[in-house]
């Protein structure tokens, strides 16, 4: 009972042996002397506001003068800030000096006022027992932060992450595939699909569980060589969170230990949307224009007009007693290509485009109407005729929905591997 008694009265005079200044002196060394401990600098994935963006990655490099050097994977600008670490109820880092660190919270970008909602300052959780993990969460919410030692490749793989980011948003499409990329894993009984919306980092994720369909958005994070959930989708007991592109089969594969699946370019949509029709096609909405096209489609677009190259295509599905209903093809020299048309309801989120014939222009060539039917009397004009006006009609899949600017690709049912990205800057409620 002395031994014990003693060891803990030890125990009681070291951790109480310091005044409360001093310790919180010592706090703020151990946690200033853990940043500066990394000779290439941490990497964290950063998500200033998890539901609603993916994550921002930085390359962050501490130094004794109090001053962090950084980078990011939007692109290759290197830049620095003044950091300090104080003592408020724990030790906390602040980012005292605008950088890129800062468009984090900066009110003129993102949502008005309030910029991706992320912070400056961070208190120091914990570390890992081997020091290369530094746990952190953001002082006011709460949500954490992860940095993770960087190695010597850090830097260079961090300019890796924009490769990837290209495969996800298809914009290095050279060969045509279908529109529909969905997750297959083994063990689940559940087919997910993918859309990506490159301007918030974030997927939806669209998928039939148990009879039911469900629509989930997940913030992600870019790697070297894929990218990353912000957290697992499980299903049946088997979790996935991590994904890696395969060259040769343009395709990302499962990477979680024990878990084999992969996300492929199918002809198939797992999961469909109600009211997208009526929300984008009803007889009192308001047009869009598409400058994102299937590497298909626009080949057969390419050259239809002789005398100018093609620029974007726009809807107009108004309702209007004097002015018909058109899906144009717009060319750089201002002239379109109209199609009259009626947008038919097929389904809650498949829409035909009725061929009612061709709308005269207000200038030459496309204000006589033999131009117009000479063009497409072509075997090019005829194919794209019919793959516009196809009675399979053309599904409508959502990149984004809100009031003002949703934005959703149309894919043809006829050929899944046609399909364009509509963007809208307005709707009518």
């Amino acid at each position: 009972m002395l031994v014990l008694l003693t060891a803990c009265d030890n125990d009681f005079e070291s951790e109480f042996d310091l005044a409360p200044d001093e310790r919180a002196s010592e706090a703020v060394k151990e946690f200033k002397d853990a940043l500066t401990s990394s000779e290439h600098g941490w990497l964290t994935h950063y998500y200033p506001n998890p539901t609603e963006l993916g994550s921002f990655s930085y390359l962050l490099k501490f130094d004794e003068t109090g001053i962090v050097s950084m980078n990011w994977d939007y692109y290759d600008f290197p830049d620095e800030s003044d950091y300090s670490v104080k003592m408020f109820e724990k030790p906390v880092l602040v980012f005292d000096t605008y950088s890129k660190f800062s468009k984090m919270t900066d009110p003129e970008i993102g949502i008005p006022g309030q910029g991706f909602g992320g912070e400056l300052e961070f208190s120091m959780t914990k570390k890992s027992a081997d020091g290369d993990t530094l746990y952190l969460a953001e002082r006011v919410s709460g949500d954490p932060m992860v940095l993770v030692k960087a190695t010597a490749e850090t830097s260079a793989q961090l300019r890796e992450y924009v490769k990837q980011t290209k495969h996800i948003e298809r914009s290095n499409e050279q060969v045509a595939v279908p529109f529909y990329f969905n997750l297959s894993v083994e063990g689940w009984d559940v087919k997910v699909n993918m859309v990506y919306s490159g301007d918030k980092i974030i997927s939806f994720l669209n998928y039939v569980d148990a009879g039911v369909v469900k629509h989930e958005l997940m913030p992600i994070n870019f790697t070297h060589e894929g990218f990353e959930f912000h957290h697992a989708l499980v299903f049946n007991g088997i979790g996935v969170k991590s994904f890696k592109y395969d060259e040769a089969k343009n395709q990302f594969d499962v990477t979680d230990a024990g878990v084999t699946g992969a996300f492929k370019y199918e002809g198939v949509c797992p999961a469909h949307f109600d009211g997208l029709t009526d929300k984008f096609f009803g007889p009192s909405t308001f047009g869009g224009d598409a400058n994102i096209f299937s590497p298909k489609l626009l080949d057969l677009v390419d050259g239809i007009y002789p005398d100018a190259a093609f620029s974007n295509a726009s809807t107009d599905p108004y309702v209007s007693s004097w002015w018909p209903c058109t899906f144009k093809l717009n060319f750089e020299d201002w002239n379109s290509l109209k199609f009259k048309v009626n947008y038919n309801k097929k389904t809650e989120d498949v829409v035909e485009m009725e061929f009612l014939g061709y709308e005269t222009g207000w200038s030459a060539p496309f204000d006589d109407l033999a131009y117009i039917e000479g063009l497409m009397s072509t075997e090019k004009g005829q194919a794209l005729k019919a793959i516009i006006t196809s009675t399979k009609g053309w599904t409508i899949v959502p990149v984004e929905l809100k009031e003002y600017g949703s934005s959703y690709y149309l894919v043809s049912n006829e050929d899944p591997e046609m399909y364009m990205c509509f963007g809208l800057s307005y709707e009518d409620d």
